[in-house]
């Protein structure tokens, strides 16, 4: 039988792999990150009910960000190892955390992925996770990485696709199929070839449309994502994008940018975001 090297899959099929280092990028997009209103985000209660800590339970969160899931988490309680590599996403943090009141239960590291961990003193949390956050060269390291900072147990969100853009809708009304394999399938093979026993539950919420400044972004950006379309494709593509996406003159907020009116497909849809979680000490070991 043939071994299947996850990690060599992992660096050839992650396409966000190259921003999981960019620090220009990261420390410019923080000060308007998570500026899409004050309505809570379904993905983060649910996340919790899958995580089931208890509730003295340490919480490590990597890749925090402005503290999406770090402050909700605070408020319930839980002291938290809230670690990033972007100095301007831990400030906006903290900045939050304050508003929030929570910042005496919330605990900034600047960690990179890339780095290697075994060179600092970090201290160890009952739970270990990262949200929608998994963006790392190595999976095979960045695992153990999670496991190092651990009693417990290790809990991932990681999309269910490797291709950022891909909208259902568009892809069924094409023939397009699917790209590749998710992110989520990589991770289970390593942990399943380590004998781990990680658990595979999905989150379902509703799907934030994208806005768009213009129609020829909309296509630029979702050509990214359909980048190997035949002809007969190509046209469906085309006309499902005049059918579809429409004008909307209100201004609104999408990712961090202010937009004095934008175009969005008519369709709504769900988002699917894969829950992976195991123990760091195997239950038959």
């Amino acid at each position: 039988m043939t071994t299947i090297n996850w990690n060599e899959i992992w660096r050839g099929a992650e396409d966000s792999i190259e921003r999981s280092d960019n620090l220009e990028f990261w420390n410019a997009f923080a000060p308007r990150f998570g500026r899409n209103g004050s309505e809570p985000d379904p993905y983060v209660e649910i996340f919790y009910e899958y995580m089931s800590p208890e509730p003295e339970d340490t919480l490590f969160d990597m890749g925090c960000g402005p503290g999406t899931l770090a402050i909700p988490f605070a408020q319930k309680g839980h002291e938290i190892v809230a670690a990033d590599f972007s100095p301007e996403m831990l400030k906006y943090l903290m900045e939050r955390a304050k508003e929030a009141g929570v910042a005496d239960r919330i605990h900034p590291i600047e960690l990179n992925w890339n780095e290697d961990w075994s060179l600092r003193e970090l201290p160890q949390c009952d739970i270990a996770f990262s949200s929608r956050s998994f963006i790392t060269r190595d999976l095979t390291s960045s695992l153990e990485k999670l496991e190092s900072v651990t009693k417990r147990k290790i809990c991932i969100g990681a999309w269910d696709t490797p291709v950022e853009g891909y909208d259902r809708h568009l892809a069924k009304a094409i023939g397009y199929e699917r790209p590749g394999i998710g992110t989520h399938y990589l991770i289970m093979g390593e942990l399943m070839d380590r004998d781990v026993f990680p658990e595979l539950r999905y989150i379902y919420t509703p799907f934030r449309q994208a806005k768009y400044e213009s129609r020829q972004a909309a296509e630029e950006q979702l050509r990214r994502a359909f980048s190997h379309m035949t002809s007969e494709q190509e046209k469906l593509f085309r006309k499902y994008l005049e059918d579809h996406l429409t004008y909307h003159p209100e201004a609104a907020v999408f990712r961090g940018r202010d937009l004095n009116g934008y175009w969005q497909f008519d369709h709504n849809d769900n988002s699917s975001m894969a829950f992976i979680s195991w123990n760091k000490n195997s239950p038959i070991v």
